[in-house]
């Protein structure tokens, strides 16, 4: 469904329309907008507010789809009903801000409750409840409860209920009336909304600091983007196993783009093993574990942090020479010049051969290859961006 932002911005991002785009584009929803406000303010003050007026708005409006829903947060009282006259079948959120967290006033409650009846849905913290002074049937009242630490949701006489997350955050009120309007524009009932608002906005706290960080939780979407690439081209590198997996068996690790550690890195439990010629896998990808291969990647990452992807693949002449021939970038590695230390430490050996050539080189390499040394099975590891980037390079060796 067609969703519209109509609120004020928040030049530091916590909150306002920045936080609006935030939440309702990372529930997948095409998304326009428009400003209703200027605020001078960063996440700990305002200083001021310049409202936009109806007539304003119009002529952006005029330019844009009609929205299924409409989302209102900072703006002049008169904007709704504008949206009400121009947008007659759309279902309007309207997140009343009288006053910041800070103490700032936006606006008067009398100011505001002439307006109440051109929203479908409104949304008050208790202390703007109180200060409107009524009781409405479209109201939905956010409130803590600090006995039961508990965040209540008051909607139609019913009560719904999370555990509160401790903590002093800016811009809670923009993301739940978002997370609110994002389910509805999913086209769930107004109570089921408001509990899959509550879960969302719980999970995003448990990660954020200072301010409602929903981005850090929309990254668990590009963690199953990440594992699913993978995934999706196994069963093409288990045809080719027979040709390409080493003695110590074969891994393809493909990093998150922000990867720090192994934990951050996908790839396959155990390796690819051949027995009796058959690829066999014990696990599907998952992040969990280690692998060399995900070191390699993390210290190729260092340099070329868009070189996401590596496999290691058993060596044979050949695929170095067929290599050379089609022109992808090769480098020879010479393992008797790795240093004892080491060689003699846990992990660090292919560190330090992929740190050595990404050192001498100026553009990223598609394959590393050594001859083996004492201990050290002779090997070919070929990077890529992505599985099937990588999986084709594989491929053109055979």
């Amino acid at each position: 469904m067609r969703v519209l932002i109509v609120s004020g911005l928040d030049p530091s991002g916590g909150a306002g329309f920045i936080q609006d785009v935030k939440v309702l584009a990372g529930f997948g929803h095409e998304v326009h907008g428009v400003i209703a406000a200027f605020t001078v303010q960063n996440m700990r003050a305002v200083e001021k507010v310049y409202f936009r007026t109806p007539e304003e708005l119009k002529e952006e409006l005029s330019l844009l789809h009609d929205p299924d829903i409409v989302k209102v947060g900072l703006a002049s009282p008169e904007i709704v009903k504008m949206l009400r006259s121009r947008f007659p079948h759309a279902v309007i959120v309207w997140n009343i801000i009288l006053r910041s967290s800070s103490g700032y006033d936006f606006l008067k409650p009398n100011a505001v409750k002439k307006f109440l009846d051109f929203a479908d849905y409104v949304i008050l913290n208790e202390e703007e409840y109180k200060e409107m002074g009524e009781e409405r049937e479209h109201f939905l009242v956010t409130c803590k409860n600090l006995m039961e630490n508990e965040v209540v949701v008051r909607y139609r006489g019913k009560e719904f209920k999370t555990p509160m997350v401790n903590g002093d955050f800016h811009g809670t009120g923009c993301a739940f009336s978002s997370a609110f309007t994002a389910y509805l524009a999913m086209r769930y009932p107004p109570e089921e909304a408001i509990r899959s608002a509550m879960s969302f906005m719980m999970e995003v706290l448990k990660v954020s600091d200072g301010y409602v960080t929903t981005e850090r939780i929309l990254r668990g979407w590009i963690e199953r983007a990440t594992l699913k690439e993978l995934t999706d081209i196994l069963e093409e590198f288990l045809k080719i196993a027979p040709k390409t997996v080493p003695e110590v068996g074969q891994n393809i690790s493909y990093a998150l783009p922000w990867a720090r550690n192994e934990e951050e890195v996908a790839k396959i439990p155990g390796r690819i093993r051949l027995c009796r010629d058959r690829a066999i896998i014990v696990s599907s990808p998952s992040f969990e574990g280690r692998s060399h291969t995900a070191r390699m990647v993390l210290e190729m990452m260092r340099k070329y942090p868009y070189i996401r992807c590596v496999t290691n693949v058993r060596y044979e002449p050949g695929y170095v020479e067929k290599a050379r021939k089609m022109g992808l970038k090769t480098f020879k590695l010479d393992r008797s010049e790795e240093p004892e230390n080491i060689r003699r430490a846990e992990g660090e050996s292919l560190k330090w051969a992929i740190s050595r050539t990404v050192m001498l080189s100026s553009t990223p390499p598609d394959l590393i290859w050594d001859e083996g040394f004492w201990g050290k099975e002779a090997m070919i590891r070929v990077f890529g961006r992505t599985p099937r980037e990588v999986l084709e390079k594989v491929k053109s060796l055979l």
